[in-house]
């Protein structure tokens, strides 16, 4: 019963090291894995893409973890700047998503996971790497716009002209 076991544990052991051997090792990294946005504002998720394994990995395509109605991803800067293959131990840094906040979002930070599919081949899309962020939105400025502050205090200080005039006309 003993020898049944150890063999059952010798094949596991083998099983999982293969299967981990035949995914593509890459690490993603985003340069600031937090970024802070205003409604109606955009930001760009850069950072590196480094293939730490022995062979060459194709970049294929990529997903999101979580999607938000009221922010949109745009994966058009990884796809289009990329290269289509990394090399072992060759790096990409660059930018890889813009996200735009709606303007009717409500301040918060809205959690995601940027995953990046490919392979051995220009077919495969296996996850090569995946690096979690965040966009964390900052509330309106309640702080009034200088050109109506500018005229409330202009006009307060008329007010306090003509109520001192009217004073030293009545004083005479």
């Amino acid at each position: 019963m003993k020898n049944g076991a150890r063999a059952g544990i010798v094949v596991l052991i083998i099983a999982v090291a293969s299967a981990s051997s035949a995914r593509a090792d890459a690490v993603l990294t985003f340069t600031s894995p937090t970024l802070v946005i205003t409604s109606g504002g955009t930001v760009e998720f850069d950072g590196t893409l480094t293939n730490t394994g022995a062979d060459d990995i194709y970049l294929n395509s990529d997903t999101f973890s979580l999607l938000f109605p009221d922010l949109t991803f745009d994966d058009s800067p990884f796809i289009f700047e990329a290269p289509l293959s990394l090399s072992a131990g060759n790096s990409y840094t660059g930018p890889f998503i813009d996200v735009t906040a709606d303007v009717t979002i409500l301040p918060g930070t809205y959690s995601s996971t940027f995953t990046i599919l490919g392979g051995a081949d220009s077919n495969a899309l296996n996850d090569i790497a995946s690096e979690d962020f965040a966009v964390d939105v900052a509330s309106a400025s309640s702080t009034p716009e200088p050109s109506p502050l500018l005229l409330l205090v202009t006009g307060l200080a008329m007010i306090g002209v003509m109520r001192m005039r009217r004073g030293w006309h009545e004083s005479k």
